[in-house]
């Protein structure tokens, strides 16, 4: 029954028809309505057809491609393939509702009375689609297989948008239904939804029923005398009042009279890129090409209490603020996906005259705006999950001429639709945004792996925190600064502790440390304070730092802030830091290894192809060595001292740094610590070290107490009767 018409629409077709074949009858038959979301509800039987492959197919062509005749001949093989089959479906009377990417779904709108007959010439069209088309040999040696899906029962269909730019949705259970048992499909499978099967002529169909998953497999249709299907299939035309009276033509809707206001409505359901190839009367076939797009796709699920109508208003809520977010960012919303208490939004940035060189710091701070939006205003809301990849795709036309949609397809995409399963409730982007964007690196916290369905090397993924001012390291500060005025009291013995290492730092060339562990109030961080002042007057160079409890939670923190204040990022503009760092590392570190210090330090080195061949382990280990390296260089120009206050609160990946540096790199280290703590292993190695010195520290005596009132009070002496 397929016509065999290449893709494309003629260009002596007047704009109504043009814009006509982008469109599924719904749209170009439905009655004018409100501007508010209106659930229109009808009986249908509903086909959907997943062609398995194509994605494969794509990847090959997008690590071998070499010139646009190889993206001409992929365009064709999928295109091709794809036509034949729209219009096997409009030959039956079939209403192609959308081609999305490798998925088509069509609807047979009927009357109750009349579901029977039509889910048989449903059955009668799938049977013909796999055995025409249910696999294609490519000389890429990559089949391309279909799976189907059958449903039937009530459909809703409801339009969200605005006056600029308009979406068709079709909702309800029985889309579910065909979106499960195209899932349930096998490659050249024919899967019914139980419903479907309870509304069928049973008698007719060859089928198996799985009954775990409660749906049929059809097998094929019982040749049954009397039965003639060329009888039935006229009797079913007789319920399909737009079905094709012209044999010129498979479509009524290419054949309307113009239409102003038709014209006008129809435009709000085409992409503006597409409106002005129209206009422009550029071939549709034309613009199909491989091209480097950004992809969002916005993942809403809500709460089941949300009933259908209150849902379609949320899903327009949300349409019109992520259309607006998107275009303002410079992309498009290219299509809205409905499913069970949910819905998804699928944006590009980068299409065929949208291409701009900022696109992905733009799909960040659009996603994020989304992301923040959807949590804090949509009522029902359950769950909000952003992905964001950026790569090669299929952008084109696929269908035939009466009926043909722009898609976007290919590995990414793909990509981009398991990484909202696989980090579900955050902003997730691959690793192209991450190095793309430009954006600070603080703003991004790299994921865990997961294993993705289908995606064999999805590369490391990144958190997306939204563009915010961000303390990156800790500061270089004590908790108490030493008072000239005040001389520090009684604290004799703990000095000569410091003096000792210092002494044996230096002489011996070996690792010191100090660790001063007392009560709170016990004058530690007067101490430290003290110690730093005599070391600087020393000529040392003095590292200090301070930490919270909340630091120990944070993997290798301590060192990080120690190697920042080392460094001297942390005093430098975050648009220096780069510069800054590369002047440090000059000369000790090769410049292929800068890149290890991309996370550790918010900068953005190019990826080198000796770090690239590194795992995550390698690189942690490569970090450590230049660490050692760098410090072990600095020691032999200027002596080196970290002054830590509350190590207890040093996270255990920092203490063992620490260790491994006394036995290396002769550096003095002076800690204190506050009981009651519990110290890691690693923390308890380095306390077991010869070169690590544990020196308690008594409360002061009372006399030393009272000097210390009258100095704060600025008198000469307290009366005995105000003494404790």
């Amino acid at each position: 029954m397929a016509t065999g018409e290449q893709m494309g629409a003629p260009l002596l077709w007047p704009v109504e028809a043009r814009l006509a074949a982008l469109l599924p009858d719904l749209l170009v038959f439905r009655k004018p309505r409100g501007s508010e979301p209106e659930l229109a509800t009808a009986q249908g039987v509903l086909l959907g057809v997943h062609v398995t492959g194509f994605t494969a197919l794509m990847d090959r062509f997008s690590l071998t491609c070499k010139s646009e005749h190889d993206m001409d001949k992929l365009a064709h093989i999928f295109s091709y393939y794809i036509s034949d089959i729209v219009e096997h479906v409009l030959c039956f009377g079939g209403d192609i509702l959308n081609i999305t990417g490798n998925v088509l779904l069509a609807l047979w709108t009927v009357e109750q009375n009349q579901l029977s007959d039509i889910i048989t010439l449903v059955a009668k069209c799938s049977l013909e689609i796999q055995e025409k088309f249910g696999i294609y040999h490519t000389r890429e040696g990559q089949d391309l297989q279909l799976k189907i899906g059958l449903s039937a029962g009530q459909i809703s269909q409801v339009v969200v948008g605005d006056e600029q730019r308009q979406y068709l949705l079709v909702i309800g259970q029985d889309v579910d239904d065909v979106q499960l048992a195209q899932r349930l499909a096998q490659a050249n499978e024919i899967v019914l939804s139980w419903n479907c099967w309870k509304l069928c002529e049973q008698y007719m169909f060859e089928v198996e029923i799985m009954r775990e998953d409660e749906a049929v497999k059809l097998r094929d249709i019982r040749t049954i005398d009397p039965f003639d299907f060329e009888e039935h299939f006229d009797k079913c035309l007789d319920y399909l009042p737009h079905y094709r009276t012209s044999a010129d033509t498979l479509r009524t809707a290419l054949e309307l009279d113009p239409d102003s206001a038709l014209e006008k409505t129809l435009r709000k359901h085409i992409m503006k890129n597409l409106l002005k190839k129209i206009d422009e009367g550029q071939p549709m076939e034309y613009i199909s090409e491989l091209r480097t797009v950004t992809m969002i796709l916005v993942n809403l699920e809500f709460h089941k209490t949300a009933w259908m109508l209150h849902f379609c208003h949320l899903i327009q809520e949300a349409a019109l603020y992520i259309s607006t977010v998107i275009e303002t960012g410079g992309g498009q919303l290219i299509r809205i996906f409905v499913f069970e208490k949910g819905c998804m939004f699928f944006c590009g940035f980068g299409l065929p005259g949208d291409k701009k060189p900022d696109e992905c710091a733009h799909a960040l701070e659009s996603a994020f705006s989304i992301f923040r939006f959807c949590w804090e205003n949509l009522a029902e809301i359950k769950l909000v999950s952003v992905g964001i990849t950026n790569g090669p795709v299929f952008c084109g036309m696929v269908g035939a001429v009466a009926r043909h949609e722009y898609t976007v397809i290919g590995p990414k995409v793909s990509l981009v639709a398991r990484m909202i399963t696989a980090y579900p409730g955050l902003v997730s982007c691959d690793e192209v945004i991450y190095q793309r964007s430009t954006l600070p690196a603080y703003n991004f916290k790299k994921l865990p792996e997961k294993m993705m369905k289908n995606i064999s090397n999805p590369g490391k993924m990144y958190e997306y925190l939204g563009h915010r001012r961000c303390v990156m390291f800790g500061k270089r500060d004590l908790a108490r600064e030493r008072n000239k005025n005040h001389p520090l009291l009684d604290r004799e013995k703990e000095l000569e502790d410091f003096r000792m290492a210092q002494q044996g730092c230096l002489h011996q060339k070996k690792g010191q440390a100090v660790l001063y562990e007392g009560g709170k109030g016990y004058g530690k961080s007067q101490l430290l304070a003290e110690i730093n002042f005599l070391a600087q007057k020393d000529g040392h160079r003095v590292l200090p730092l301070k930490l919270k409890e909340a630091d120990s939670t944070q993997c290798f923190y301590a060192i990080q802030t120690l190697m920042a204040i080392f460094f001297e990022l942390d005093t430098c503009p975050a648009c220096d830091r780069q510069e800054c760092l590369q002047k440090q590392l000059h000369g000790m570190v090769e410049e292929p290894l800068h890149c290890l210090f991309n996370d550790l330090f918010f900068v953005k080195f190019p990826l080198s192809f000796k770090v690239s061949h590194m795992d995550d382990l390698a690189r942690q280990r490569k970090i450590k060595e230049c660490f050692f390296q760098v410090l072990q260089e600095a020691v032999r120009e200027t002596p080196l001292i970290f002054l830590l206050d509350e190590a207890q609160h040093l996270d255990a990946a920092s203490w063992e740094f620490l260790g491994t540096l006394l036995s290396r790199v002769p550096i003095l280290m002076v800690l204190t610590l506050t009981p009651p703590f519990t110290l890691c292993g690693w923390a308890q190695h380095f306390l077991q070290s010869p070169q690590a010195l544990l020196v308690p520290i008594a409360k002061l005596a009372v006399n030393s107490l009272l000097r210390m009132a009258c100095w704060e009070l600025r008198v000469v002496s307290i009366p005995r009767e105000l003494q404790m």
